[in-house]
């Protein structure tokens, strides 16, 4: 039985259950998937995923960027996904320090750009099943691998194998680097999480949970260090937009790099202005964060890596408040691309800017007021950031 996070996904139809025995032939996106679940933390199941059909299109199974710009939805996601098989096996996280036959295949399909026909043996039949979560992307139900092979010459991105066979460059840097050249997070989150990059001694698997964080957590930490050499800005912003029902109200404030992100689920209807609503949040000042953000999770560093790249790319620093309200049309959970992109959306949308404080608060409390029927002062008045900057003057203030 499929677990039903909401209604519709009942209606999910998944054809890879249509299979009649335990073999089939796939076209992997490509894409592969590290899961851990086990008490031993040194172990882990290694997945390539691959749908039956679409054979020149599979592409489409493992490309957020271009769900966005073609507006797909959420079922819609959601039904490509749910089709992925996940053949997988389960080793150790050291092992891709050795030669394996399975581990050398995933290896060669996350370094590739192309579709690639797998055949693949069950263990087992399917049984129906749609993985989601908040933090990677869905994927449909997967099984033990007896037997997988690549049916062709596997076509590898020449700047993935380079950072391969470096085994004296680290992990980050080489994340750095090959996102400088255009390859995007969620299949650098890939590279990471299936031994490609690292010191020769210290590559291992990584859960794909945990690769997808720490893309975001590298790729931010540079863009601080380089923003941090830009002016910060003469005003205060507002920008406000929505993705999949996840509204990301951001204010900017004229003051060195600091960050601070509120999560809040917003129900479809309150019973007063300022009844409470369920709200995590994390913070860190101009010297970053020592810790995990625990609370708000993978969201808090998606969330900071697309507004850094709205500050590098305007050549500007700030002190960023972000407010993010979750509401009932984010039906399902699809992964913090979402995140990614619905601050990106918000900052393509339009900007506010405001000389005074004061007057920007009461605009965006008033938008939200209007949006939302919430009174944004509960959140505000535990904001650690805005506190220290409440306790600030600016000269351009005074003029």
């Amino acid at each position: 039985m499929l677990k039903i996070r909401s209604p519709w996904i009942q209606d999910i139809k998944i054809k890879a259950l249509n299979l009649v025995d335990k073999e089939y032939t796939g076209n992997t996106p490509p894409t592969v998937f590290v899961g851990s679940k086990f008490a031993d933390l040194n172990k882990a199941n290694v997945g390539i995923l691959s749908p039956l059909e679409n054979k020149e299109e599979a592409w489409k199974y493992d490309d957020p960027y271009h769900w966005y710009n073609n507006n797909y939805n959420i079922n819609k996601i959601i039904e490509l996904r749910a089709n992925l098989i996940n053949a997988r096996k389960n080793f150790s996280i050291f092992e891709v320090r050795n030669s394996n036959k399975f581990l050398d295949l995933a290896q060669e399909i996350a370094m590739s750009f192309k579709p690639s026909t797998i055949e693949v043996e069950l263990e087992k039949k399917l049984k129906a099943k749609i993985n989601l979560d908040n933090i990677h992307l869905p994927f449909g139900p997967g099984g033990e691998a007896k037997k997988i092979e690549a049916t062709e010459n596997i076509k590898v991105n020449q700047k993935i194998e380079k950072v391969y066979y470096d085994t004296d460059l680290k992990s980050a840097e080489a994340i750095i680097d090959l996102n400088k050249i255009g390859i995007p997070e969620y299949k650098l989150s890939q590279i990471l999480s299936i031994g490609i990059t690292g010191l020769k001694y210290n590559r291992k698997l990584v859960p794909t949970r945990w690769s997808i964080t720490a893309t975001d957590d590298i790729l931010g930490k540079n863009l601080i260090k380089e923003i941090k050499n830009y002016n910060t800005i003469s005003n205060y912003r507002i920008l406000f937009g929505n993705y999949f029902g996840n509204y990301y109200l951001i204010f900017l404030f004229p003051d060195a790099w600091s960050y601070e992100l509120f999560e809040s689920s917003m129900p479809d209807q309150l019973p007063n202005i300022d009844h409470e609503i369920y709200t995590m949040t994390d913070y860190e000042n101009y010297y970053g964060r020592k810790t995990y953000a625990d609370n708000t999770v993978g969201g808090y560093y998606a969330a900071r890596l697309s507004l850094l790249e709205y500050l590098r790319d305007n050549k500007i620093q700030a002190s960023a408040l972000l407010l993010r309200f979750v509401t009932s049309e984010y039906s399902a959970p699809l992964g913090v691309f979402v995140v990614r992109q619905a601050v990106r959306k918000t900052i393509s949308s339009q900007i506010f800017y405001f000389n005074d404080k004061k007057i920007m608060l009461e605009f965006g409390k008033n938008l939200i007021l209007r949006k939302f029927g919430y009174n944004v002062d509960n959140l505000l008045k535990k904001s650690i950031l805005l506190n220290n900057i409440n306790k600030q003057r600016k000269i351009f203030e005074f003029t």
